[in-house]
């Protein structure tokens, strides 16, 4: 859901996001520009902007305007002090427009911050190590990050204290 409360779907095989009211009308199409390819999930921040995750060539989190044009793109290797993603999946944005990225290929959460000059990986406790973390769903009220994993156990994942 986005600001105004419509879905947003991204259509990895059109290359665009695709926004519906909760009836089912379209509302809009963003087309996706400036290379971004195959977007996987997206969600909006307050600025109206979107975040978008997408896989080609190595796994990239961008902010899209509603114009289609990236504003900014993390993961590659020369932006990220972390290291480089692999397979960006779910997002989840705080009421701060940070941003959580599932890192499905490299088994963690990461957390960008608004100015986007800080990436961080969240220290997560997991029984097992967290394995292909796939869906993420964040409530600020409780400080609760609930993770959904591909791989391994195939369970959801519950955090409490998050602070970002």
């Amino acid at each position: 859901m986005n600001i105004a409360h419509n879905l947003v779907v991204a259509c990895e095989a059109a290359n665009k996001l695709q926004e519906y009211t909760t009836h089912g009308s379209l509302v809009r199409e963003i087309r996706l520009q400036a290379g971004v390819t195959e977007p996987y999930h997206a969600i909006q921040l307050s600025t109206g902007d979107y975040v978008v995750s997408w896989f080609i060539p190595w796994g990239m989190v961008s902010v899209v305007g509603v114009d289609g044009q990236v504003v900014h793109s993390y993961g590659q290797p020369q932006t990220l002090d972390v290291g480089q993603m692999k397979n960006a999946t779910s997002l989840a944005v705080t009421k701060n427009d940070d941003i959580l990225v599932a890192d499905d290929g490299n088994n963690r959460i990461l957390s960008i911050n608004r100015s986007a000059d800080c990436v961080q990986e969240l220290a997560l406790s997991v029984d097992g190590g967290m394995q292909e973390p796939h869906g993420l769903c964040l409530d600020e009220s409780l400080g609760r990050l609930y993770v959904g994993e591909d791989g391994g156990q195939h369970r959801v994942l519950v955090f409490d204290g998050i602070r970002l």
